[in-house]
């Protein structure tokens, strides 16, 4: 029967592999423009009893949770985004999360004992959330935070018909 700690150590895991696929998201909103802020927020849309963490522009509101999203936090002080921008911004999470996934499988396998499989964990977590945010999808209903929403692979592929459809246009 599991207790308590491996609980707390699972929900730790799960959460932590979506705060590193969120990073991702903000990550290229910041590089796109100097006054450029992202906020994370994992779980519910919402800054109420969360962590919050500043990391430069970059605002996080924490919580354990089995969602995330990532958005511009001051949209109105920045140029419309382009396809190619949001095509990178949609593109960030998965990149981060397989990149995740790379880089602590082989430091899972360097470091011995608990912390090595817990980081082992988190690796192969990231990697699930690699995959179901790249597969193109709407996101259920019954996922109360972003049920109804498009996952990144869906809006990729959407800009990208985008992309391709101006193409068209102007040649």
């Amino acid at each position: 029967m599991l207790n308590i700690l491996e609980v707390v150590v699972v929900l730790l895991v799960i959460t932590l592999a979506f705060f590193i696929h969120e990073m991702g998201h903000a990550i290229t909103v910041v590089l796109r423009n100097k006054k450029a802020k992202a906020e994370i927020y994992l779980g519910s849309f919402s800054k109420e009893k969360k962590l919050k963490l500043s990391l430069g522009r970059i605002t996080c509101y924490l919580t354990i949770a089995f969602s995330g999203i990532c958005n511009v936090s001051n949209p109105e002080e920045l140029p419309p985004s382009t396809n190619k921008q949001n095509l990178i911004f949609s593109a960030g999470g998965p990149i981060a999360s397989l990149l995740g996934f790379v880089t602590l499988y082989f430091i899972s396998y360097l470091i011995s004992g608990v912390l090595g499989i817990i980081i082992n964990r988190v690796a192969v977590m990231s990697l699930i959330v690699f995959f179901t945010s790249a597969i193109p999808f709407i996101y259920p209903s019954f996922l109360r935070h972003v049920g109804g929403l498009q996952n990144d692979g869906l809006k990729i592929l959407n800009i990208l018909k985008e992309i391709r459809k101006q193409q068209k246009v102007v040649s």
